[in-house]
C-alpha cells in the first residue's frame, strides 16, 4: 500500500527521547526487514542489540520520530559525516510502508533540514542506495542532486551508495 486512500495523518514529530528507545528499536527493525539493503546495519545483528544499547543510540543520537496520534510511523537522524565537514547528513530514513505517499517521508526531511540550518550548515547530504529506486526518486523530487559516482557500501560492497546534496538556505522544498 502506498498511502492510497489514507486521509493525510495527523503528525507530530519530535526528538526522540530515552523513553522512545523501545519505539524506536520496533521502527528500526521493521526498516532492516521491510528494505534491507537500504541500510548500513542487517536485522540478524541490530536484533541482538541490548536494551541499553538501544536506549544509548536515542539519547547520543539526534533521532526524530514521526507520530501519528500514538503510533510511531517514521523515523530520520540527522548527523555529521567527516568526508563533508561542512555539510549534516540524513541518516536512517524510513517511513512505514502504509503510510509513504501522505507526506510523512517528507515532513521528516524537512526537520532534519530544518536542524541542518540551525546548525550553521547550508547543505544537507545523504547515501542512498542505487537500487532502492523508490528513495532515490523521492529524494530527487525534494531538489536532493546526484554528487560523485556511487560508492560500495561497507556492509556489502556489493551494494552501491549514492551521495546526493541539496542547499537547505535555497531549496524551497525544504
Amino acid at each position: 500500500m502506498d498511502g492510497a486512500g489514507m486521509s493525510t495523518p495527523t503528525l507530530d514529530i519530535r526528538r526522540a527521547v530515552a523513553s522512545d528507545a523501545e519505539v524506536f528499536r520496533d521502527l528500526r527493525l521493521l526498516a532492516l526487514q521491510n528494505e534491507p539493503d537500504a541500510y548500513g546495519s542487517t536485522f540478524a545483528e541490530s536484533s541482538l542489540r541490548p536494551s541499553t544499547e538501544w536506549i544509548t543510540m536515542v539519547t547520543s543520537m539526534n533521532y526524530y520520530l514521526a507520530f501519528d496520534g500514538e503510533r510511531a510511523v517514521g523515523m530520520a537522524s540527522g548527523g555529521e559525516y567527516a568526508p563533508y565537514p561542512y555539510a549534516r547528513w540524513l541518516y536512517g530514513m524510513f517511513v512505514r510502508p502504509e503510510y509513504r505517499g501522505t507526506g510523512v517521508a517528507h515532513d521528516l526531511v524537512r526537520e532534519v533540514a530544518r536542524w541542518t540550518r540551525e546548525q550553521g550548515s547550508d547543505q544537507l547530504g545523504l547515501h542512498v542506495t542505487t537500487t532502492v529506486h523508490r528513495a532515490v526518486a523521492f529524494y530527487e523530487r525534494l531538489g536532493f542532486v546526484k554528487s560523485g559516482p556511487p560508492e560500495p557500501m561497507d556492509r556489502d560492497r556489493r551494494l552501491l551508495l549514492q551521495v546526493m546534496t541539496t542547499n537547505v538556505r535555497t531549496n524551497d522544498r525544504l
